[in-house]
Order: structure tokens, then sequence, then C-alpha cells
């Protein structure tokens, strides 16, 4: 893909070359990241990361004097493959003189280039919560947010409430009971559910958000309870990329406890400026490396609303 606006002369390139990588630089630092803040972000040095979980072992048993040890062996669990996808596209300058396009065009032409490379990482990081009921998988191959995930051990589990509901303090409440009584290991053992939260949401259900986590009584009740909610430690995200305006989202709000990842391969850069030999145009590539997946279901929680 080339996006052109009436250039300059070869004598310009290296002034010409200096201010786009200042403006491709300063544009990465001013727009923020969402889908960084719910995604867990770590490097790779391989062409793709496999993920391995491992089972580990039932409860132990009694055992009587002078008895022998019951051998229980830990067992591999599931795997997931990480493969990076590659983005490319190049900025084009072509050789017509900038005078007859003032240099602001040259300036517009590349923060909006670097604004569509960063929507283009928001749409695909979005895509692990708009899919995540259907053809985005957990390495056990059935969708992330399920509530029929199957543990190795035996039996299953679930990260999504048994009936699908708008955002409610009631359905919220439901959620965090889910995550305390559903969250297990692979080996079926509960885990500890997280205490801080990440509530992540579409444009739509912000206030909504808002009004149920902030209220110091119960929200939505003329009653004088509480808003027993506030016993846990809450973060609200907003993501304008989410497609389903009443689906929402819990994630454990350490990154490490919950499993949807992206590897960088190869970071967002620009690569060397370099002229098209056909037409002795400027061109400024930009490229990166990425993928984004589920390494593990456990400290996510979703719901498509009612």
């Amino acid at each position: 893909m080339a996006l052109q606006t009436r250039g300059t002369t070869p004598q310009l390139f290296d002034n010409v070359d200096k201010d786009v990588f200042a403006i491709f630089g300063d544009t990465l630092k001013e727009l923020p990241n969402l889908w960084r803040q719910v995604i867990n972000v770590k490097k790779s040095d391989r062409k793709f990361e496999r993920v391995l979980s491992m089972t580990g072992v039932g409860d132990i048993p009694e055992k009587g004097e002078g008895a022998a040890y019951i051998s229980q062996a830990i067992r591999e669990g599931w795997t997931k493959d990480f493969i990076h996808t590659e983005f490319g596209a190049t900025f084009e300058v072509t050789q017509t003189a900038l005078e007859d396009d003032q240099y602001d065009q040259l300036s517009q032409h590349a923060k909006w280039f670097m604004f569509a490379a960063r929507v283009t990482e928001e749409k695909r990081g979005a895509i692990l919560f708009n899919n995540g009921f259907t053809s985005e998988q957990s390495p056990d191959g059935v969708a992330i947010f399920s509530t029929a995930h199957v543990l190795k051990g035996g039996g299953t589990s679930r990260n999504r409430l048994a009936t699908d509901a708008d955002l409610t303090a009631t359905s919220l409440e439901q959620a965090l009971i889910d995550l305390g009584t559903q969250t297990k290991v692979e080996a079926g053992q509960l885990v500890q559910a997280p205490q801080s939260l990440i509530l992540h949401v579409p444009q739509e259900l912000e206030f909504a958000a808002e009004r149920i986590l902030r209220s110091t009584l119960r929200p939505g009740s003329a009653d004088n309870d509480v808003n027993a909610l506030k016993r846990r430690k809450w973060e609200i995200v907003v993501n304008q990329y989410l497609t389903d305006t009443d689906a929402w989202f819990l994630l454990n709000a350490a990154k490490d406890g919950h499993g949807l990842r992206s590897y960088t391969r190869k970071g967002m850069e620009m690569e060397s400026p370099r002229t098209d030999p056909r037409t002795s145009n400027r061109l400024y590539p930009i490229r990166w490396r990425r993928s984004f997946g589920c390494a593990f279901w456990q400290g996510a929680y979703g719901t498509t609303g009612a």
C-alpha cells in the first residue's frame, strides 16, 4: 500500500527523511494503546511461540502406617502455538517538488499513516474479545470464554456466566462468585480468585460500569446496603473497538494472571528510507511482526450480555 503526497527533489531527501522519522516517532508516543492495557505483551525470538501447560496432580490421599506411597505423575496439559503475523506498508513521497504541496501535507500523511498502524493493532487485540465466544480458542480447543472448559484431570469448568446477562451489580457479583468457585487448574483444584480486576467494556457500557463500581451504596437500589463490589480493587478499561455493545469482560489486573497474550517478534519500526528506481519516489516503509492468542483461560471471564 502506498500513500502519496507530492514530493521533494532529491537534494531535500535528507531533511525530509529526518522530518518523517520525527513525525512517526511523535505520533507513536501521542496515541495511547488500549489493547496493551488488557493484554500481556511478551517478546519472542523464535519463528513461533509454543505454550505448554502442566496438569499437576490430584489431591494427596491418606496413607496408612508402613503402606506404600501412591505414585502420581505430573503430566503435560494443553499446547498452544502463537504464529506471528507480519504487517507492513510504505509511505510514498513523489518526486514532484515540495513547492507544489506545503510541508504540512507531508506531516499530515505521516500522522495518518501511523494512526492506521495503531488502529490495526487495536483491532487485532480486540479480536480476542470480539471473537472470544466463537472462533478465538483457548488451548483446550473451546472458545476463550466458555461454560465448558475441559480439564485434563477430568470434568469441566467455566469462565462465562451460565446464563449470559447484561452488566448489572447482580451479574457482576455472580461473575465474581464464579471466579472464586470455577477457576481451576487442569488437575481440578481451585485457585485464588483475583482481588484486583479490570472491567473491560465497550463505549456503550462506560457510564453503567462507572455507576456500578463507584457507588457507595448498592447501585440501582433504594435501600442502604453497602456496595459489596467495592471489596475488590477495580480498573475500568473502555475499548471502542469492542463490537458487541452489551458484552463485558473481567481480567486479572496482574497480566501474568490471565492468558490473553501478544508476542512481539519484531517491534513496529520505520525501516531505512529508500528510492524507488522506477519512479525516483521516496519510500518510507513501516513493518512489524506480532501474534495474539490465549495461552490459558483462567483469570479471564466474559459474557455476551443478555
